[in-house]
């Protein structure tokens, strides 16, 4: 019996058990479960080490190739997040560290492998992760209505109260569970799971109430849990957010000519993409001191204002200056507390603090990769439209939030516990569903072309049309 017929003979033996393991891993990680990401991250890494017999089943060499070249910045990102100084400064202990960087791989790679399953179904996945976050937001929604009321945000704006004699505004704090204990916390961070939660609302374009009563309702009571968790605050901030998102589900669902809309969104997409380059050109340069530069900015009101006084540039700032000066290449030492507290409630200038800023730039070629990965996934994946929908709004939700209303010190009472996003659950799912959803940027995934071999023993289907790639058109 050779390794191919063996390996044939362990998928066909297991798979059932390992999609209940990785779902349950999911769920487990989605509830955050007594706050234990270190556990779901290493429980994460053995699942995955258990899926590698299906990856080198259904995966091409080239595909192996391509997967190599598109990870190759979440690698540093890993590892950069993982041990660097601001980690060792922050004392969170060597296993820890090891279990950001195993963790980070592993629920990628766990995405991309369980799809090589033929019995897994990725929207029973979103669902279980949208109960189990739906119940963790759930819980901590109706506690803090009997703390706070309906809109405390809005009636109690400005009211404020002392604790430890300290000063604290109401309208800025929320109840939320954390661990196995409701604790204050900042609305912006318990609105990123009502955001995530809220985008399952899309999937309702495609589900009819009579054909699949069933999905049709949890789907709808996830995303009302979500969606009210911010609406009962309420958190203006992330309802806005949420415009865009709602914008692209509508204009997915009943534009028809896709293609021609496709060419224009390219367009626009490139020259945000330049001007967004050119932003941050300038911004580093302004941080930098660079004497002409900066002296050119300062003189024109509104230069000024957009690159030095507005609330999202003037922290991105302190981060990228602190950087330069505390030769922060590899993250923050603590002698730099101006630049560590800065909240920028952007996760991309956060990593600049965590891992440097060549985890910095990891980062942003990471996200341009998963961008392209994700357009291929639209137009040639199989899913249904169904799951492309709130895959794609998902994504795109948590990236919003993530960049303007991320908070790194989010407990009320506290200001020396750092919640990084490259270490919260959210990420670990984000990591899943983009490992999931990844698309090679030139040619087809195997799967796409190769039957599952039977229990029998039959051979899969030839991979001839794999090999004839396709180029991208960008």
């Amino acid at each position: 019996m050779d390794l191919k017929t063996k390996l044939h003979a362990l998928v066909d033996k297991y798979d059932a058990l390992i999609i209940f393991l990785v779902i349950e891993c999911l769920a487990l990680t989605a509830f955050s479960l007594a706050d234990a990401n270190i556990i779901f991250r290493y429980l994460g890494f053995l699942i995955a080490i258990v899926l590698i017999p299906f990856a080198l089943m259904f995966t091409s060499k080239k595909e192996w190739l391509s997967l190599g070249l598109f990870s190759l910045p979440l690698i540093i990102i890993a590892f950069l997040t993982g041990f660097s100084t601001f980690t060792r400064d922050m004392g969170y202990g060597s296993l820890d560290n090891l279990s950001v960087v195993l963790g980070t791989l592993a629920f990628f790679f766990l995405g991309f492998a369980v799809r090589r399953v033929k019995k897994f179904k990725i929207d029973i996945a979103l669902l279980t992760i949208g109960v189990a976050m739906a119940l963790l937001v759930f819980l901590s929604l109706v506690y803090s209505l009997y703390q706070y009321g309906p809109f405390h945000v809005a009636l109690y704006d400005g009211l404020v109260y002392y604790y430890d004699g300290r000063l604290f505004v109401v309208s800025e704090e929320t109840k939320w569970l954390l661990g196995f204990s409701f604790v204050e916390m900042s609305t912006n961070y318990v609105t990123l799971f009502g955001t995530m939660l809220s985008t399952s609302l899309a999937g309702l374009l495609y589900v009819s109430p009579k054909n699949e009563p069933r999905k049709f309702y949890i789907t709808l009571a996830i995303g009302l849990v979500g969606l009210l968790s911010i609406v009962l605050l309420p958190n203006l901030d992330a309802l806005y957010l949420l415009i865009p998102v709602l914008i692209f589900a509508l204009l997915y669902r009943f534009i028809r000519s896709r293609e021609k809309v496709g060419v224009a969104v390219q367009y626009i997409f490139f020259a945000l993409l330049g001007i967004a380059g050119i932003v941050l050109l300038i911004t580093v340069l302004n941080a930098a001191n660079i004497s002409f530069l900066s002296n050119f900015i300062a003189g024109n009101s509104l230069l000024n204002r957009l690159f030095n006084t507005n609330r999202f540039v003037s922290p991105w700032n302190e981060v990228l200056k602190a950087m330069l000066t505390s030769q922060g290449f590899f993250g923050f030492p603590l002698t730099y507390i101006d630049g560590l507290v800065a909240n920028t409630g952007a996760f991309e200038f956060e990593i600049i603090k965590e891992g440097g800023f060549l985890a910095f730039l990891a980062l942003i070629a990471f996200i341009l990769l998963v961008i392209f990965s994700m357009y291929r996934y639209s137009a040639k994946s199989k899913d249904a439209s169904y799951i492309k929908i709130i895959i794609l709004t998902l994504l795109i939700a948590v990236f919003l939030h993530g960049s303007f209303l991320w908070n790194t010190f989010p407990l009320t009472y506290t200001d020396d516990y750092y919640f990084s996003f490259f270490r919260s659950a959210p990420y670990l799912l984000i990591l899943f569903i983009i490992g999931y959803a990844y698309y090679p940027l030139r040619g087809t995934p195997l799967i796409n072309h190769e039957a599952i071999p039977s229990r029998e023993g039959g051979e899969a289907l030839s991979t001839s049309q794999f090999e004839k790639e396709e180029e991208i058109k960008l």
